[in-house]
């Protein structure tokens, strides 16, 4: 019901045509369904499928935030993933160290930073995360400049068990199709929701924080959302996330 406020807020403010929004994280924990992906992976799309429909229906049920990150270690196959980029690579090897795994693969989910494998594992780690009180509470306000967006995210507090926190900011876009021409998906044609179109590197969270993003004319802006996510150093730990979808600026 608390992201059903915020997003019904949303769309009161693009009616507004504001030149800036914020958006508030819940007093709850907001789960954190990462999905290590590939066009060249013949067992992704049906993954991918699954986190479509997952989102159709969290609004009511399930507070979360989705980021499908698609990796570069299927290209040599035949088929070059637009949406892939190492760094991501790099993520899921970092995430897959955490969690004691001899290798990484995909589809492969994790939440809140924690490998779980079957959907129904992964609906119960998202119960258990939203039914937690989170001990962070982040208020993130989105500006559009021209052509970037300035996010700036303020949290209630920057240390946890007296050890400073880190943050990211993710850029995502949905409603994206590709025709695949070569490789494992050969003739098939994707559709991809919540893909990770940018990353930032972490940093060290403090009493107010600010980060500019330039726009890549390849966005499609009106499908473009921006979260900031809060962990402990290393990703060992996800606090808490904050996220919106980036429209309401585009009235103006």
């Amino acid at each position: 019901m608390i992201r059903f406020l915020v997003i019904f807020c949303l769309l009161s403010v693009s009616v507004q045509a504001s030149d800036s929004l914020t958006v508030e994280s819940s007093r709850q924990k907001t789960a954190v369904v990462e999905l290590y992906t590939s066009e060249g992976c013949s067992s992704c799309p049906p993954a991918d499928q699954w986190l479509e429909a997952l989102l159709e229906t969290s609004t009511d049920e399930f507070d979360i935030l989705a980021l499908a990150f698609h990796v570069d270690y299927w290209d040599y196959i035949g088929w070059k993933d637009r949406f892939a980029s190492s760094k991501f690579t790099t993520r899921q090897h970092q995430l897959g160290a955490i969690n004691k795994q001899s290798t990484i693969y995909t589809p492969e989910f994790f939440v809140d930073g924690r490998e779980t494998r079957g959907t129904v594992n992964v609906l119960e780690h998202i119960g258990a995360t939203n039914a937690t009180e989170s001990t962070l509470e982040l208020q993130l306000t989105v500006t559009k400049n021209g052509n970037s967006l300035t996010l700036e995210l303020e949290p209630s507090n920057t240390l946890f068990n007296g050890k400073i926190l880190h943050h990211r900011y993710f850029v995502f876009e949905n409603n994206l199709v590709s025709q695949v021409t070569r490789g494992e998906n050969s003739g098939e044609t994707l559709h991809h929701q919540q893909v990770v179109r940018y990353m930032s590197r972490a940093h060290k969270l403090n009493t107010s924080n600010n980060y500019q993003i330039n726009i890549d004319p390849a966005w499609q802006l009106e499908n473009i959302g921006v979260a900031a996510l809060v962990t402990t150093p290393g990703n060992e730990s996800y606090l808490q996330a904050v996220h919106t979808p980036i429209f309401p600026l585009l009235a103006k």
